[in-house]
């Protein structure tokens, strides 16, 4: 195990003056690569987004989430209960995603007459992501769904029936998308960037998801990329 320290110089602009991040995280080996490559993902995303996600961790909850294909939701939903000794809790969700300029907006329709917006960013790569997100609670997510889409424009709608399971501090999901198909996401809630990519790895590893099974982006990026092939 070492002990890395890393110094960037970042311009929002052309015009604005530089501001420098140090940046200190250890590496040891791990399935996808050191825990150092995957922190310098960050500085493969424009420099804007990278100073945006830095400044927005002081205020903005965060995890680290994997996304992937599951081939055989029925047996990999086993594999998950046994890990979590539970069933699951089984939610239907209806997002909505709204054109924003950076990051994406979403609201969470329950179909319960409850919902939630959500705002994120993360960086669209495969395997474990940082992801800086703000969640408000709404109990008329139609009204404001009709606002939002007035003020702002419907980008693409995810409809899916989600299977949640908590494992320790992560969240597993074993989804069901409409249009898509099976996926399954870990969602590692703890306080560190490497302690959360080290947990995620860890359970890939053992519920045996393969790499090439990886998704970089959300799944409404996907069923639109699906809409520009047909």
């Amino acid at each position: 195990m070492a002990c890395y320290f890393c110094a960037a110089e970042i311009k929002q602009s052309e015009t604005s003056s530089p501001r420098f991040f140090l940046f200190v995280f250890k590496t040891f080996p791990g399935r996808w690569g050191s825990k150092s490559e995957l922190a310098l993902l960050l500085f493969h995303t424009p420099a804007q987004q990278v100073a945006v996600m830095h400044l927005k961790l002081a205020s903005m909850m965060s995890n680290v989430e994997i996304k992937a294909k599951v081939s055989d939701p029925m047996q990999f939903a086993e594999k998950v209960a046994q890990l979590s000794q539970s069933e699951g809790t089984i939610i239907r969700q209806h997002d909505t995603f709204f054109n924003c300029s950076r990051g994406r907006l979403k609201l969470r329709d329950f179909l319960d007459g409850s919902g939630q917006l959500i705002f994120y960013e993360r960086p669209d790569t495969d395997g474990p992501k940082l992801s800086c997100y703000s969640i408000s609670p709404t109990s008329d997510p139609l009204s404001l769904r009709t606002v939002l889409s007035d003020a702002l424009g419907v980008k693409g709608e995810v409809r899916k029936e989600r299977r949640l399971f908590l494992i320790g501090q992560t969240r597993v999901h074993v989804d069901t998308v409409e249009g898509l198909g099976h996926y399954m996401e870990l969602e590692v809630r703890q306080t560190h960037f490497v302690v959360q990519t080290a947990v995620a790895e860890d359970l890939m590893e053992q519920l045996g998801v393969p790499k090439e099974n990886l998704v970089t982006g959300a799944y409404v990026d996907l069923l639109l990329d699906a809409l520009t092939e047909t």
